[in-house]
């Protein structure tokens, strides 16, 4: 009977963690909703604290330029004078708008309002006086000292006012660095995986709250210090942003998780009890792992991580090439329509993720115009001069090729277009996308060295415009409609090296599958033993990252060893020794990892019969 019971108290361990990493997951998303309120408040204190600044900055030029009218009775030093006067009354106004969830400061702005009219018209009186009766009437208004006793209250009311933001800051933030402690003690308890990548935002974002203490000590008068706490403002989006993110990848990879998981292990029960039915769970875990995939090249090409192979490109002749799948994909309810700019230059990048990016786009302004509608687009010329460039920080002035998709759909919000290129951004239903489609498009675009535009109305439509460097050199060959993948098989001997067995193990099972004569090496050194031998090679299959030599460095060594061998590298890392600055090295033929069957027969069949024909 115990035994039994222990059996039973096993098989609820899952269920038991399943439920507990329920929890922490719906307890992390409430903390961190609450964090998100905390730092929207401490940004606000702040905003206060400015606004307070610039209107005593206000006030004391509005008494430099009284005094100095009535030492020189030059109209010209009254600039300062009007200039504050006209700005004075928005400026506190601007300062109770942002003070309407404190009454304790409304109240003590309410009461220094009417000392700063006194102060404005004592200073109207001696600027009246100097104009009619002259100096020395003037200077004696000035000399009554009712001027600077009207000052001096203000000034206290104003450094009271302060102090109490001052307070009020530092309350909030404290309440923030607790909840990020309460976050951060939660998501350790969640994933390991996630653990990593929230530690790194919880560091993040102490440091910009650290960083904003700091800012709102050096936030005086001067304009220069008010960019700086701006500045770290900013610096706490950006950690707001990796947590965001974060959080999606840790949301969609547990449901793909889910999904293989729990598919292998219905399978197995199945085959394991002679069942039929096995091949549905086995396509179910398949799809996750192909979606978990597809998830991973989005966020290498939204961090710019992604090896990119770019070509010279005549984008006209591109757009026209895939302009028939742009139909199919979009359907016959939508109106295509090409604008093709004459005399256009050559840009540089990379042909399958400039396809990939404009279907991107087609099928969203496809998905914005439900009941049909019209779709262009646009190329041309065009060149973003200097006052764009400083106006798009990043955006370096010069000649770009546009290209631009546009659509009579519903439209954004400017709240929407803000956040549109955010990764798990989006306004589709769970089941029509997971928000990574424009974060892909910006990523790509950005590590092409180009940028991107939006331009949106409500009920209007939508333009797309993304701007590629122009390139000076010959176009490379039209660019092929990619069909749908399917195997080729060959019968050449291919050397298989890889130091993971289970990579290894199934990738040789695959070539095997599709025909060739496999050869398996798990490091550098096997693989040159067999090189140095008899053994009939035509390719070189190779991981890159490996322990000891790399898969560069062994290619090197495999063609002096065997003149017009032909090398094809695979790894999952980004940063190698064929990829440098996200682009593929001259020449490099690369298989990114994760991949299916097909793409492995296809890239297969693709050098070897390249390398027959050369």
């Amino acid at each position: 009977m115990p035994h039994r019971v222990s059996k039973v108290v096993a098989s609820r361990v899952p269920e038991a963690a399943g439920a507990i990493l329920f929890l922490i997951f719906a307890a992390t998303l409430w903390i961190g909703g609450r964090y998100l309120d905390q730092s929207r408040w401490v940004h606000h204190t702040l905003e206060v604290e400015t606004a307070l600044s610039e209107a005593w900055s206000l006030l004391q030029d509005a008494e430099v330029g009284q005094r100095s009218f009535v030492l020189t009775g030059d109209e010209a030093f009254l600039a300062p004078y009007l200039e504050a006067r006209s700005r004075l009354p928005v400026a506190l106004d601007r300062v109770g708008t942002l003070m309407i969830d404190n009454p304790d400061q409304l109240q003590a702005l309410a009461e220094t309002r009417p000392l700063i009219d006194e102060r404005m018209a004592f200073a109207e009186e001696t600027i009246n006086l100097r104009r009619s009766l002259g100096f020395e009437a003037a200077r004696g208004k000035v000399l009554t000292g009712e001027g600077r006793r009207l000052m001096d209250g203000i000034g206290n009311r104003f450094d009271a006012m302060s102090e109490a933001e001052k307070k009020l800051l530092m309350a909030r933030e404290a309440a923030a660095l607790r909840t990020v402690r309460v976050l951060g003690t939660a998501v350790g308890l969640a994933f390991v995986a996630t653990l990593v990548a929230l530690a790194i935002w919880i560091v993040n974002t102490r440091r910009g709250a650290s960083n904003l203490a700091e800012a709102h000590r050096l936030l005086t008068d001067s304009v220069a210090e008010r960019d700086a706490a701006e500045q770290q403002i900013r610096q706490m989006h950006k950690a707001e942003a990796v947590g965001n993110l974060t959080g999606g990848i840790a949301h969609d990879f547990n449901n793909m998780l889910a999904v293989i998981i729990s598919g292998i292990s219905l399978a197995k029960k199945r085959l394991s009890r002679g069942e039929e039915g096995a091949n549905e769970f086995l396509d179910g875990a398949l799809d996750g792992a192909n979606r978990a995939s597809t998830l991973v090249k989005r966020l290498l090409a939204f961090s710019r991580q992604q090896p990119l192979d770019p070509k010279p490109i005549d984008a006209n002749k591109f757009v026209a090439g895939i302009s028939e799948l742009i139909r199919r994909a979009i359907g016959g309810s939508i109106n295509v329509e090409t604008i093709l700019g004459g005399g256009l230059w050559l840009t540089h990048a990379d042909p399958v993720q400039l396809e990939s990016t404009i279907l991107n786009l087609c099928v969203n302004s496809r998905d914005a115009m439900p009941d049909g509608g019209r779709l262009t687009i646009e190329t041309a010329n065009c060149h973003l001069d200097d006052h764009y460039s400083r106006a798009h920080p990043g955006v370096p002035a010069g000649q770009y090729v546009l290209i631009a998709v546009s659509d009579t759909g519903t439209g954004m919000t400017p709240e929407v277009m803000t956040k549109a290129f955010d990764p798990f951004f989006t306004t589709k239903d769970q089941s029509k996308g997971t928000g990574l489609g424009l974060s892909q498009v910006y990523g790509f675009v950005k590590q092409s060295g180009g940028h991107v535009k939006v331009y949106s109305e409500l009920q209007q439509g939508t333009t797309m415009k993304i701007y590629l460097p122009r390139h000076y050199a010959a176009p490379a060959a039209p660019n092929e409609i990619q069909l749908p993948a399917k195997t080729r098989n060959g019968t050449e001997s291919i050397l298989l090296v890889e130091d993971e067995i289970r990579v290894l193990e199934l990738t040789a099972a695959g070539l095997r599958e599709l025909g060739y004569s496999v050869r398996e090496a798990r490091s550098a050194q096997e693989a040159l033993k067999v090189l140095n031998g008899d053994a009939v090679v035509d390719l070189l299959l190779t991981d890159i990252v490996m322990p000891e030599m790399n898969g560069r460095k062994l290619a090197d060594e495999a063609v002096i060893l065997r003149p017009g061998i032909k090398v094809l590298f695979m790894t999952g890392f980004t940063k190698n020794a064929v990829v440098h600055n996200g682009v593929l090295d001259p020449g490099v033929n690369f298989l990114a990892k994760p991949f299916s069957l097909e793409e492995l027969s296809e890239k297969l069949r693709t050098v070897l019969e390249a390398e027959q024909v050369g």
